[in-house]
């Protein structure tokens, strides 16, 4: 039960009433967001939901592997040995020799010395962010002033959230503008710095120009590092991510990914060398203090990465589908964003027309929420697919009918 407590003109505050004003008033203004139980899956192409079948075009499980069979096996034979749980952290009980296998193995696969993993992505970035800018937290030997780091404007929630944590001074500048990157660099000549950027944008699903980035860095004796969630498993020559098919992976100094989405798992990692490496197992308190990804999903993850890795006709379906889809809905009129990856947004600069056709969409058998304030800023509300390998061409046709019909009903199209 929430207590009150008395704020400005002796008026109590009341917790209960307070938060149920304001939930009254998002519900009266409808922008309350539908949350849908699904029943079983919710990974593949088609999801039940009531009783009743729904296409998705809103799950990140790209490369479609999230139940393939393969690491379905593996991890049952990991629970036989492991069990569920991982027991403490890693630096109170100690890794496990699968824990340190799995590192191992997506350190060769992505090219780099050393592979930290985390619980989640979102725990690897809020953890990692401050310690490669501020100062060592236990004592200082070098005197280090002000740091800066210079973020895209449209990267991840997790990423702003690790910014917000550190004590840097932020420079954001615009949307891949690189000469606003630059002017931000040569102003702030002789201090730390600390370049930050998607490799894939999530609610965009454009690249950013990584090349550009790391010669930037460079010139101006800045760290870069990168979060290619939704990059790596697609793009690259193996699945390694965006700046390896960009051909700078060897440029990035702090390489940052998720296993949600085409690794079809849980879990994120650190990607860098092995100095950085072993700094950050010391120092970012989300690896200190959170448990690991258990060992069933570490061995399950070492099978993930050999599928990935192996599969090549897996990333070209996706992108193929993904190309259909965005030339499709253009032909249509619509504003299609993007043009480099799985993820496809329609944008609709309205939040109750997105909404609106978010509902009509489902009501015509299609899971696609609309996205909205806080993920993108008022007038930037849209419509975001996610493309799998595993969605047939009739699926996809099936989507860019009722698209094209609703859309008009809702006068997204005039």
């Amino acid at each position: 039960m929430l207590g009150g407590f008395f704020v400005g003109g002796g008026k109590q505050f009341n917790g209960q009433e307070y938060f149920a004003e304001y939930l009254s008033l998002i519900e009266k203004k409808g922008l309350y967001p539908a949350v849908y139980k699904v029943d079983g899956p919710s990974t593949a192409p088609e999801v039940v939901i009531a009783n009743k079948k729904y296409l998705t075009f809103c799950s990140n499980n790209y490369l479609g592997i999230a139940n393939h069979p393969e690491i379905n096996s593996v991890a049952v034979k990991g629970i036989e040995k492991f069990g569920i749980g991982s027991g403490s952290t890693r630096l109170l009980s100690g890794s496990l020799d699968v824990q340190y296998e799995c590192e191992k193995v997506l350190a060769n696969f992505f090219g780099y010395e050393e592979v930290i993993t985390f619980s989640s992505g979102y725990l690897a970035n809020v953890g990692v962010i401050k310690m490669l800018i501020d100062p060592f937290p236990y004592f200082q030997i070098f005197g280090e002033g002000e740091g800066v780091i210079f973020s895209d404007a449209f990267n991840h929630a997790s990423v702003i959230d690790g910014i917000r944590l550190s004590k840097a001074r932020r420079e954001v500048y615009p949307h891949s503008d690189m000469n606003a990157l630059e002017h931000a660099l040569r102003s702030n000549r002789g201090k730390r710095k600390l370049i930050l950027t998607d490799g894939i944008f999530s609610m965009d699903g454009d690249a950013a120009d990584l090349k550009r980035i790391t010669e930037l860095a460079r010139e101006y004796n800045a760290i870069v590092m990168v979060d290619d969630s939704h990059g790596v498993g697609v793009l690259g020559p193996h699945g390694e991510g965006t700046a390896a098919a960009q051909g700078v992976n060897d440029k990035i100094d702090v390489f940052m990914g998720s296993f949600t989405k085409a690794f079809g798992s849980i879990g994120g990692f650190i990607a860098t060398s092995k100095t950085i490496s072993e700094y950050l197992r010391i120092t970012a308190r989300s690896y200190i203090f959170s448990d690991p990804i258990p060992p069933l999903i570490a061995s399950a993850l070492i099978k993930a990465t050999r599928i990935v890795r192996d599969n090549p006709e897996r990333r070209k379906k996706v992108l193929e589908n993904a190309e259909y889809l965005r030339e499709s809905l253009k032909k249509m009129g619509l504003t299609v964003l993007g043009g480099e990856s799985a993820i496809v947004p329609i944008l609709i600069g309205d939040e109750k027309k997105a909404m609106a056709l978010a509902d009509s969409l489902f009501q015509n058998g299609i899971l696609a929420p609309c996205i909205r304030r806080p993920a993108v800023a008022e007038g930037m509300e849209r419509i975001r697919f996610s493309v799998m390998a595993t969605h047939t061409r009739n699926q996809i046709d099936r989507l860019l009918t009722t698209v094209n019909s609703e859309s008009k009903k809702s006068r997204v199209i005039q």
